[in-house]
């Protein structure tokens, strides 16, 4: 080991605890999506950070004037108000002549709800063992501790970049929005690769799953008790058949051919709520609703399209409701309930893979796992709406979005050493 390489080494080590610390503060920001006032919060950390590593800082400010929809994008409505969408941070080349790299990790979070499911406090930031708990530890704050501190480690130690680093903390992954990335590419802030540490499970992702949540409706004009009828518009009955169609049609998609990668990968369709009708005062319900919905997320390869998506989601209601009495007595209505996120990939002869395969096998003495990432994420910004591909590598944990969410500690240690092989393997 070179002795530039045992200095950044024993660097990472010794600033660990205070990466443990830096992470605990993003944890304890209660950067719950669509909260202004807490992303702020926990962006005004990273400001604080950046600044402190004499980084260019340049915080990327929601601007209804300035953001571009992608084409055939609806963007939900919270996503385009006054929000700190990104803080970005340069470190800037001297010496020049070099490829560039990106560091992309997302800071907003979902909710914690049902609290009543938590046995620790959310944002506590507790350390057991090797885990750290709290909401967003894996999900993905972990990762983006590890961005910041092999950052931290080649600048102690000296290094000299050909290229630019940048590093990018945003919002508005979470829910399908991506605007926070995307703000950051319309912004001029592409280069030859970037890294994002979604928690994969140590995997080294050259490609993702995408998907959309929707919310079905069944809908009728209300016809109260329904004293006297034998046949009437059943918005609950007709949900339930609904139901039933779209469980087939996921089993029937499972048994397509797949793209390389995902071969034998299931792309999952998941209900995730469902709600009709409404309690009178002493607890029962005493007429037939006006609406019925259900609402899913339903995951997709590279390739699907959100017109082949939606077009075959509504083929499946059609077909259902040519053969099915009780739906042809209601009307459907359909809600998009997040962006449509392509899944993407990168090409697999990038050669920042066999970069981050070399590093990881020096610094965990295993050969890595080249699989997709199993989730949707903002991957896609990058690799089909910038010139700039993107790898997924992100730390082990588990409860992302659930209670007691925990990230491992020990994978944090051995990604900021990769990482810091990768930026120093890449920008000198």
């Amino acid at each position: 080991m070179s002795e530039l390489l045992k200095k950044v080494y024993d660097t990472i080590d010794q600033q660990f605890d205070d990466q443990v610390k830096y992470l605990q503060d993003l944890v304890r920001q209660p950067s719950i999506l669509g909260n202004e006032a807490a992303e702020r919060a926990v962006q005004e950390v990273n400001n604080y950070t950046f600044h402190g590593m004499n980084l260019d800082v340049t915080p990327i400010i929601a601007d209804h004037s300035q953001m571009v929809h992608l084409p055939g994008y609806s963007p939900v409505e919270w996503s385009f108000r006054n929000r700190p969408l990104g803080m970005v941070g340069v470190w800037k080349s001297r010496r020049g002549g070099g490829k560039s790299l990106v560091l992309n990790g997302h800071v907003d979070v979902v909710d914690v709800t049902p609290l009543r499911q938590w046995k620790r406090d959310p944002f506590g930031a507790q350390v057991e063992g090797d885990r750290l708990f709290g909401r967003g530890a894996a999900d993905m704050k972990g990762g983006v501790s590890a961005l910041v501190f092999a950052t931290k480690a080649l600048q102690k130690a000296g290094i000299e970049l050909k290229g630019d680093l940048i590093l990018e903390t945003v919002v508005d992954e979470e829910f399908g929005g991506a605007n926070g990335t995307l703000a950051c590419r319309l912004r001029g802030y592409n280069a030859d690769a970037a890294i994002c540490p979604e928690p994969n499970n140590m995997l080294i992702s050259a490609a993702h799953r995408g998907g959309q949540q929707f919310r079905l409706h069944t809908c009728t004009e209300g016809i109260g008790m329904g004293f006297g009828e034998t046949i009437f518009p059943d918005p609950i009955t007709a949900l339930g058949h609904l139901l039933v169609a779209l469980d087939q049609y996921n089993q029937e998609r499972q048994a397509r051919p797949k793209p390389k990668g995902f071969e034998n990968d299931v792309f999952p369709l998941m209900p995730f709520s469902m709600r009709a009708g409404e309690m009178l005062p002493w607890g029962t319900g005493e007429s037939i609703p006006q609406d019925a919905w259900v609402e899913f997320w339903i995951e997709i390869p590279p390739g699907v399209t959100r017109q082949q998506l939606q077009g075959e989601l509504k083929d499946v209601v059609a077909r259902a409701t040519e053969k099915t009495p009780t739906l042809q007595r209601v009307t459907t209505r359909w809600e998009e309930r997040t962006r449509f996120l392509a899944g993407s990939s990168m090409p697999d002869d990038h050669p920042i893979l066999g970069m981050l395969a070399a590093n990881f096998s020096s610094v965990t003495g295993q050969a890595p796992s080249f699989e997709p990432a199993p989730f949707a994420c903002d991957g896609f910004i990058f690799n089909l709406h910038s010139p700039t591909p993107a790898v997924v590598l992100g730390p082990r944990g588990a409860n992302a979005h659930g209670p007691d969410e925990w990230v491992e500690l020990e994978d944090l240690v051995a990604l900021t050493k990769i990482y810091a092989l990768t930026i120093a393997g890449w920008l000198t």
